[in-house]
């Protein structure tokens, strides 16, 4: 899962939301496509409602597996 800004485009189902504080998205990482890098000399692009301080509460739980024979790293 992937919490993203989509600053262009369309989504699957609608065409991007013009109010830019809802183009906030949840991806599965495995059904994103056509991504486009963006240009490094682009401006940032955000909303207005991003606050680095204070971060979006859209995960509620993470799992992550490790294989047990994974090496162990320091």
């Amino acid at each position: 899962m992937l919490l993203g800004y989509q600053s262009g485009g369309e989504t699957s189902t609608v065409a991007l939301p013009a109010d830019p504080r809802q183009r906030w998205r949840c991806f599965f990482v495995d059904e994103v496509e056509n991504v486009v890098a963006a240009d490094k000399a682009a401006p940032w692009g955000t909303a207005a409602n991003y606050n680095a301080s204070r971060p979006f509460n859209a995960i509620d739980y993470v799992s992550v597996a490790v294989p047990a024979e994974a090496p162990e790293r320091r």
